[in-house]
């Protein structure tokens, strides 16, 4: 899978499934989504109810965990924590670009947190702060 691909399908904060948008993912696209989902959610002992029902208001250490695997597999946070912003802008897929250029300019500096857990969270709150009618979770 392309980096190129990887950046629209981990944009968990502004594109994908969001109603308003009208995305629809490429089928092969769609897969690496599912596949990445799964992955994350066997990493951190979650279940499909446990993403479903979360709610990015509130922290919860499992969830912050499952948010780290989703960055570090997509590559927007390298191995020793930090975010690749370079990277994202690089690789962020045309049709969902301004959104995620927009909200990203918003999230350059957020708190480090306790630990990499605790720092996607903190960045993927402020992606949802940044825009939350378009924000999602994969």
């Amino acid at each position: 899978m392309h980096c190129f691909h990887v950046c629209l399908i981990v944009f968990f904060a502004i594109c994908g499934c969001s109603s308003s948008l009208k995305i629809t993912l490429p089928p092969e696209l769609q897969e690496y989504v599912d596949d990445l989902h799964k992955l994350c959610l066997e990493k951190g002992g979650l279940t499909e109810n446990d993403h479903q029902t979360y709610d990015i208001n509130h922290k919860n250490e499992k969830m912050m965990c499952y948010m780290k695997c989703l960055m570090l597999e997509s590559k927007w946070m390298k191995p020793g924590g930090e975010i690749d912003y370079d990277f994202i802008e690089t690789q962020a897929h045309p049709e969902v670009r301004d959104l995620l250029l927009n909200a990203l300019n918003k999230c350059r500096t957020i708190e480090e947190g306790k630990d990499l857990c605790e720092k996607s969270y903190n960045f993927n709150k402020c992606l949802y702060e940044a825009d939350p009618v378009n924000w999602f979770f994969v």
